[in-house]
């Protein structure tokens, strides 16, 4: 058994841990060559990286399809793809490395998912609608969320990465009903579960 397959493994269901390891060594690969992602060892790759993106998982009951605003090296939706095959996602990713990495991925692992060589401001009118809209570590949530609120399905939401400050900013924009949750291994690392509301 692998480093990685036992660090993953008290944390996600059976069936996700091949696509899991399959991944890593994916983006092992590539982040020496390409600096996709920072990380100090296996198991912060896998705690900081991994089970963070995998903290969203909950946020996404009752969803079909999902939109991952700026994929960069997949987090979180290939994470999250992986614990839930039966979603169908969008990435947006317009860095060509990137997107090349993520087109990799999606083939490697059979995942049901396509990849978006754009910005989310560059998206067009017959794009959409998703059920959950997805950013980790992505600024501008103010653009972000005006852009991508037409987007959404009548039940859907958007789940960003953040940080407590920004939860708490987050929560006075006009127009949303905005929930926080604790990121596991982080102190100040949140989710913001957003729903848009008429107030």
């Amino acid at each position: 058994m692998t480093s990685y397959r036992r660090l993953l493994e008290p944390h996600v269901p059976s069936t996700a841990l091949a696509p899991l390891e399959r991944y890593v060594e994916l983006l092992e690969a590539w982040s020496r060559r390409h600096n996709l992602v920072r990380y100090r060892d296996p198991r912060d790759l896998v705690d900081r990286h991994l089970l963070d993106a995998l903290a969203g998982a909950g946020l996404m009951e009752g969803a079909r399809s999902l939109l991952d605003v700026g994929s960069g090296a997949g987090l979180p939706a290939i994470p999250l793809l992986c614990v839930r095959p039966d979603l169908q996602a969008t990435l947006l990713e317009p860095r060509h490395k990137r997107w090349a990495f993520l087109k990799l991925v999606i083939r490697e692992l059979g995942l049901n998912a396509s990849v978006m060589a754009a910005r989310y401001d560059n998206l067009g009118p017959s794009d959409g609608p998703w059920d959950r809209i997805t950013a980790r570590a992505l600024g501008g949530h103010d653009d972000l969320l005006r852009a991508v609120r037409p987007r959404l399905t009548a039940t859907g939401a958007v789940v960003l990465w953040v940080t407590t400050d920004e939860v708490e900013r987050l929560a006075a924009t006009p127009g949303w009903r905005v929930v926080g949750f604790a990121l596991p291994r982080s102190d100040r690392g949140r989710l913001a579960y957003l729903q848009p509301c008429s107030t």
